[in-house]
């Protein structure tokens, strides 16, 4: 199952989308779970419209929870230091499952209480998009 990782907010979403990719490289808890499945080669010119990865196994149900969680800490890492850095523009993070709605992560969202719902919604559009629910 893929996901699409893409940004808005920012006037070089390129850029931006290969900061992420570098972050989440480095996420030990997100390569556990997760490969790139389009990425440009190092050296390769032209712009990314969007980051896609996917499950590196297949895990079903309450199985997903691990990965995603893993995919949303290893965001909010990428988030919340893009926000620091960027002395407060905002930048908006979009997980999509192909067919399905976009889930919208903002560093006002990424709250103690918001993550888990942020978890479950994830979780679910992956659970709808691998059996065709609605």
């Amino acid at each position: 199952m893929d996901i699409r990782i893409s940004v808005e907010g920012s006037a070089d979403q390129s850029k931006e989308l290969l900061g992420i990719a570098g972050w989440l490289n480095d996420e030990e808890s997100f390569t556990r779970y997760w490969t790139f499945t389009a990425l440009p080669a190092p050296g390769r010119a032209g712009a990314l419209e969007d980051l896609v990865v996917a499950l590196s196994a297949h895990l079903a149900g309450t199985a997903l929870a691990d990965p995603v969680r893993a995919l949303v800490s290893a965001l909010t890492g990428w988030l919340r230091s893009r926000v620091r850095l960027s002395q407060g523009s905002r930048t908006v993070v979009k997980v999509q499952v192909p067919g399905r709605s976009a889930v919208r992560i903002t560093e006002s969202e990424l709250t103690g209480e918001n993550v888990p719902d942020l978890i479950d919604r994830i979780r679910a559009e992956l659970e709808a998009g691998t059996t065709g629910g609605a």
